[in-house]
Formats: structure tokens, C-alpha cells, sequence
């Protein structure tokens, strides 16, 4: 008999996972954050990886291209914003497949939205996320926090260098950047949150994504 999913139940997802001590893991770490322009997305986010004092990675990967027209940036537990990629990865493999056309940003978050709200009461999620990319050509941004919660906006932070990453964004943000503008916008809110953050450093990567096709680029800071 075809077994087909539930409305709280995805595939491939684990709701049974223990919980993680609610005093061990107080912030989400690192900072990551999406911007929309007239003609596309700017996702981008740091690389290092801290548990309290302690840098455990400085080239940790948290900026992910879904496909052609969508991408993701993170900040959190690797593990766990790891896990809600590889997840949301095979279902909307699944999806693209049976509509034979691409997922949309819209598709890609209210997944993990579905996947982050699981957690709430069987093991949180240690994860923001900013969904970026093209729907229909429209340009989108759209923000999950830990417990499932989805938000659109023009522009977004998440993480502990959220605060100062809001501030450059909040005075510099305009409706008509061009994707150079937009670029050199998150390449500066980065590096102010990564120049006050002590959770935050060791690179930033981007991800530019416009009817052009997606494009990404690194840019190494120098470690103290």
C-alpha cells in the first residue's frame, strides 16, 4: 500500500531526536544574512565555527546553493542546520521530480519551516536560516527562526552578529541596488558584525543569485 506523508511528517526528517541541554547552546552562532535587489538575492555568511572560547573550525561551509534559482545561508550548530539541508535537499529533489520543475524559494522554506516547528517539543533545532532566490522572477528573501517560525523582508540577520550586521543594512539598504551594490552591502555588514562578534570570522562567503544564474565568491579575512 502506498504510504503517502503527513502534514507533520517529512521524509527523511527525525521528530524523535533527543533534546540538547537548553543550558549548553544559549545563542545561535556566527552571523549570516540575505538582501533582495531589483534583479536577485545576496545570501552570505562567515565560516568559523566557536563553542564558547574555543574556535573548533574556521572554514566551516554555511552558505548552500539549492539549485539554479535558490540558496540558503545559516548560522547555528553545524550539525543541525546540516541535517535541515540534507533533508529539505532530498525532499525537494522529490518534489522537482514528480511537478518536473525547479523548487522555489517559497517551497524550500515553508519545508523547513515544517521541519524547524518538529523540533519544538522532541529536540529544537540550534539554526536560523534565510532562504533567498527567484520566484516567477520576483526576487524574495524569507527569514525561519529556531522554533519554524517564516518571515518575508528586503533584508535579514540571523545569528550572534545579527545586531550590528541589522545596523549597516538598516541605514545602507535601498529598493533599486544593483547586484554589485548589493555584493559590496553584505560584504560590509559582515565584516562589521565579524569585526565586534568574537562567534563570527575567518571568511566570508556569497552568493549571488539574478536571472543571470547564481554566482558565488569568497573573500578571506585575515585571522588574528
Amino acid at each position: 500500500m502506498e504510504r503517502r506523508l503527513g502534514k507533520a511528517e517529512v521524509a527523511g526528517s527525525n521528530p524523535a531526536r533527543g533534546s540538547i541541554c537548553k543550558g549548553c547552546v544559549t545563542v545561535v552562532l556566527a552571523t549570516a544574512i540575505g538582501i533582495r535587489f531589483k534583479d536577485g538575492v545576496v545570501l552570505a555568511a562567515d565560516r568559523r565555527v566557536s563553542y564558547s572560547t574555543f574556535v573548533l573550525s574556521k572554514s566551516a561551509k554555511k552558505v548552500f546553493l539549492f539549485n539554479n534559482k535558490v540558496g540558503i545561508s545559516t548560522a547555528g550548530l553545524p550539525g543541525d542546520f546540516q541535517e535541515l539541508i540534507d533533508v529539505a535537499r532530498f525532499n525537494m529533489t522529490m518534489y522537482e521530480l514528480d511537478h518536473e520543475r525547479e523548487a522555489s524559494p517559497t517551497n524550500v522554506a515553508k519545508l523547513l519551516s515544517l521541519l524547524l516547528y518538529q523540533g519544538r517539543f522532541k529536540g529544537i533545532y540550534y539554526a536560523e536560516l534565510i532562504v533567498g532566490g527567484l520566484e516567477d522572477d520576483v526576487p524574495k528573501i524569507l527569514v525561519l527562526d529556531p522554533a519554524g517560525g517564516l518571515m518575508e523582508e528586503k533584508f535579514a540577520a540571523v545569528g550572534t552578529g545579527a545586531q550590528i550586521a541589522t545596523g549597516i543594512l538598516e541605514r545602507r539598504y535601498r529598493e533599486d541596488l544593483s547586484s554589485d551594490d548589493a555584493l559590496n552591502l553584505a560584504e560590509m555588514a559582515m565584516r562589521e558584525a565579524i569585526s565586534r562578534d568574537a562567534l563570527s570570522g575567518d571568511g566570508i562567503d556569497l552568493l549571488l543569485i539574478s536571472g543571470s544564474g547564481p554566482k558565488t565568491l569568497y573573500i578571506p579575512l585575515k585571522t588574528a
